[in-house]
């Protein structure tokens, strides 16, 4: 201290962590070859997990944790002693608790020969029915340095042979969503009376529910439906029409 200056200021400059070195990753309409337009579907994924190539992964860009389901687990010829114990809680919607098994650390390859990253990644185990295999969560997806477009259904990061793309399944994520509407279970059905125009009601009303996801094999050429908003366009309430009385009872009914 008996060298410093009388007067003025003694500054302590540190180095801070330097920003990652992420290289920049684009999306073209090239990657959305194949994929229904104006579509909201989840990104599902088929990677290698413990040198077993499992599908039906949802990339789950809103979970932190990955989660793998006890039948995934079984299937993988896991064992239950493997697990470790998880010291924290884990809450679905609601903030409902779910039943941990444990953790237990799997390697998993994302891409195909030198394009491809392995990462150990630390897996959930819950015992929970679920349409998917496991559940990708925002932990790995930093880990791996990828860049998720789900209009594009599809997911890119960096290896030493330059970008890797991973595409979505559009057809198999379908394929789940109904999976996990019969997991969910269906509300019983009314039970009507027969009259000579019921088959037609019957078929009117079926054609007047039909969603697009209860047509996923349609081809685009043929048709598809697409609702043109113009950008910054006021919302416009429209007036109320009066029905007649039989059109009120349909409605009511």
């Amino acid at each position: 201290m008996d060298d410093l200056p009388e007067e003025g200021y003694l500054y302590h400059i540190g180095e801070g962590d330097r920003s990652p070195n992420l290289p920049t990753i684009t999306f073209t309409q090239e990657d959305a070859t194949g994929i229904i337009p104006g579509h909201d579907d989840p990104m599902v994924i088929t990677v290698i997990l413990a040198n077993a190539n499992l599908h039906q992964m949802l990339v789950d860009q809103g979970n932190s944790a990955d989660i793998l389901f006890k039948s995934t687990f079984d299937k993988l010829g896991l064992q239950e002693k493997e697990l470790r114990a998880y010291p924290n809680s884990l809450f679905g919607l609601g903030d409902t608790p779910i039943q941990l098994l444990g953790y237990i650390s799997l390697h998993k390859t994302f891409g195909k020969g030198t394009q491809s990253r392995t990462l150990s990644i630390d897996y959930i185990v819950v015992n929970v029915s679920s349409a998917y295999n496991a559940l990708i969560g925002r932990t790995t997806l930093n880990q791996l340095a990828a860049v998720v477009s789900t209009p594009h259904l599809c997911m890119k990061f960096s290896t030493l042979e330059g970008i890797t793309t991973i595409k979505g399944d559009q057809k198999l994520t379908r394929h789940c969503y109904n999976e996990s509407l019969n997991l969910k279970g269906n509300p019983e059905e009314k039970k009507s009376t027969p009259s000579n125009s019921g088959e037609f009601e019957l078929a009117k009303n079926f054609v007047h529910n039909l969603k697009a996801v209860d047509m996923p094999d349609i081809d685009t050429e043929l048709i598809y439906h697409k609702l043109a908003v113009y950008p910054g366009s006021w919302p416009v309430q429209q007036k109320r029409r009066k029905l007649g009385l039989e059109r009120s009872q349909a409605v009511e009914e």
